[in-house]
């Protein structure tokens, strides 16, 4: 993919065996909503929401899709602090481990 960037769009293309996604030249490159889709993935399957006034990470439910047993977050930083965290699929459930917090960082997990 040219510069490692993420494709402009994600359309009805087909997949071309060896061949990077289809360039998109006359267009800005790269558009923020396409360079923001992975983490805002990851943001809807964790359920996770971001409360800077006290500095609280919170996962509601969190869900790992069915090809994704584990998931490690490293240096997710709020207010002054930053959090390592490991999610684990467990079939229908996931388990949250605080791996490393510094500072005034805090995690709460509802189930």
């Amino acid at each position: 993919m040219h510069l490692r960037r993420l494709p402009e769009l994600f359309c009805g293309f087909e997949r071309r065996r060896g061949k990077a996604p289809t360039l998109y030249p006359v267009a800005c490159a790269p558009q923020a909503w396409a360079a923001c889709a992975p983490f805002a993935l990851l943001q809807a399957c964790l359920r996770l929401e971001i409360d800077a006034a006290s500095s609280t990470v919170i996962l509601r439910r969190p869900r790992l899709p069915r090809f994704l047993d584990w998931l490690s977050v490293r240096g997710l930083r709020i207010g002054d602090g930053t959090l390592d965290l490991m999610l684990r699929r467990h079939d229908s459930s996931v388990a949250v481990n605080l791996v490393r917090r510094e500072g005034d960082a805090e995690v709460e997990v509802l189930l």
